[in-house]
């Protein structure tokens, strides 16, 4: 059986064309017997917008504090590798004291007394796949200064397998004073897709 030059040059085409379809970065990679990117980046860490928002389910829900802002800041963490990193500059309250809080010198503005926060990955956010629970996984405390600011950057020890890259969050949360202790007030967002 002869083929003319176009039925080879259509029979080519075709076979390209079913590579195409059949190949991606996730098939690539299981082909190498790796998985999806285990490293998520929020590019953007915001102050929480409504007071007393929850994030998370079950036993594993954060309460939120009073409504937060910052200036900038971003969050990145390696699921593989157990690591976690954040930055995040001019975090401060964004209300004036109440009255009704027997609290005085929560000035707006100010970091209104918080001395030190953690990070904290909110893993299964749904608590779908998890028994109806959120699983959380912090970072040491670290200062917040005067302005805002805090950091931190190393190994938060293995992941737990209930954290996907699919159904996860970051947040800031308070540890002193301990009265506002664990109360979310950031969070990362501008998340990169896995």
């Amino acid at each position: 059986m002869k083929f003319s030059a176009f039925s080879r040059i259509a029979a080519a085409a075709a076979l390209a064309s079913a590579c195409l379809v059949t190949w991606s970065p996730a098939s690539a990679q299981a082909q190498l017997g790796g998985s999806q990117s285990q490293t998520l980046v929020w590019h953007r860490i915001f102050g929480i917008p409504e007071a007393f928002n929850v994030v998370g389910s079950g036993t594993g829900a954060v309460n939120g504090g009073a409504p937060w802002v910052t200036t900038s800041g971003n969050a990145k963490i390696n699921l593989k590798k157990g690591t976690v990193s954040f930055n995040v500059k001019g975090l401060v309250l964004a209300v004036g004291g109440e009255a009704a809080v027997p609290i005085s010198g929560l000035q707006i503005g100010t970091p209104a007394g918080v001395t030190e926060v953690k990070g904290t990955v909110v893993c299964a956010v749904s608590g779908v796949g998890n028994g109806g629970n959120s699983v959380l996984v912090d970072t040491p405390a670290v200062p917040l200064s005067s302005t805002g600011d805090a950091s931190f950057s190393g190994k938060v020890g293995p992941f737990p397998s209930a954290c996907s890259t699919s159904d996860i969050a970051f947040l800031i949360r308070i540890v002193e004073p301990d009265g506002f202790a664990d109360l979310w007030i950031a969070a990362g967002g501008v998340l990169d897709p896995p």
